[in-house]
């Protein structure tokens, strides 16, 4: 959720519209990169709608699971960096 406000916020010097900046903020460049990738072939390869449509699904479901699992996975690493001790504030 970070990035969508950052691209909504540059969204005027960036000269996005109003679509571009959401979809930019919520897949991110991986997302994105992928699903342009996908597109591109399946137009170079004349693939079946469907093909597409799964494709996109799988793209989706990847983006959305990295995203849930980026926080508590995080909070694994530096559990396990730390020892699985945590340090004390002083």
């Amino acid at each position: 959720m970070r990035r969508l406000p950052i691209l909504l916020a540059l969204k005027r010097p960036l000269s996005l519209p109003w679509r571009d900046a959401v979809f930019l903020g919520w897949f991110g460049p991986i997302g994105v990169s992928a699903l342009f990738y996908l597109t591109m072939e399946a137009h170079r390869l004349g693939t079946d709608p469907g093909v597409l449509a799964a494709g996109t699904l799988v793209v989706v479901a990847g983006t959305a699971v990295h995203g849930i699992t980026t926080a508590p996975g995080l909070a694994l690493y530096r559990r396990a960096a730390t020892g699985g001790t945590r340090k004390a504030v002083e």
